[in-house]
């Protein structure tokens, strides 16, 4: 046996060996990925259910001109929105590493591509992992323009504090609502997000089963 034939047959060894363990990796990655979307979830599912109720609140006090209680919603919606915008920066930063850890990924899947003896998984691996780059780019360019709008709500409110005129009531109630609407928003997203990690967590078993058969 020749150099040549010696080292691609070395090279096509270590290749076959390095699919499993990229599996198990990719899998414990995707289960990582599932329980913070749980948590996500969880969280995000408090809190639309509490701005709901709040705009409820705001509505049966505003219907009986009731503005000890308005202004004490008031407070709980600003309370409500600067969480918000915290939580938002904290997951635009998770985002940021989310989008970091692609473009690791997907540079390795094109080396890996380039080899000799590469497999079929390995180009699925790079187009999915090109999809999951893209839709992380766009998630966390989304995660910036909520958190804009919330600051520009958080920024109109604090003109109307303590004005429970009528006009000033249906402002803050047209804000509330959209604050409200956008929790509603970000727990469906939450579980779009969830069903593409139980898919992506489905194909890299199925992978494995496939890899154990070869």
């Amino acid at each position: 046996m020749n150099q040549l034939a010696l080292a691609v047959l070395v090279l096509t060894s270590s290749l076959s060996l390095a699919q499993p363990l990229r599996n198990r990796i990719e899998k414990a990655k995707d289960r990582q990925d599932l329980r913070q979307d749980n948590r996500q979830l969880a969280n995000d599912r408090f809190d639309a259910a509490r701005a709901m109720q709040m705009l409820r609140d705001y509505d049966a006090a505003a219907a009986v001109g009731d503005v000890v209680r308005l202004g004490g919603i008031d407070v709980a919606f600003n309370g409500h929105i600067a969480r918000e915008i915290q939580e938002s920066k904290v997951e635009s930063a998770q985002a940021r590493q989310e989008i970091r850890e692609d473009k690791r990924e997907l540079a390795s899947d094109r080396r890996e591509v380039r080899q000799p003896g590469n497999t079929l998984d390995d180009v699925k691996d790079k187009n999915r992992d090109r999809i999951n780059l893209a839709d992380d780019k766009k998630d966390a360019r989304q995660e910036f323009l909520s958190r804009e709008r919330l600051q520009s709500i958080q920024g109109q409110l604090a003109g109307l504090a303590g004005r429970f005129d009528a006009p000033s009531v249906a402002q803050k109630r047209a804000l509330y609502a959209e604050v409200a609407g956008a929790a509603l928003k970000e727990l469906s997203t939450d579980k779009q997000e969830r069903r593409e990690d139980r898919r992506e967590l489905r194909e890299d078993k199925k992978e494995t089963k496939e890899d154990r058969w070869r």
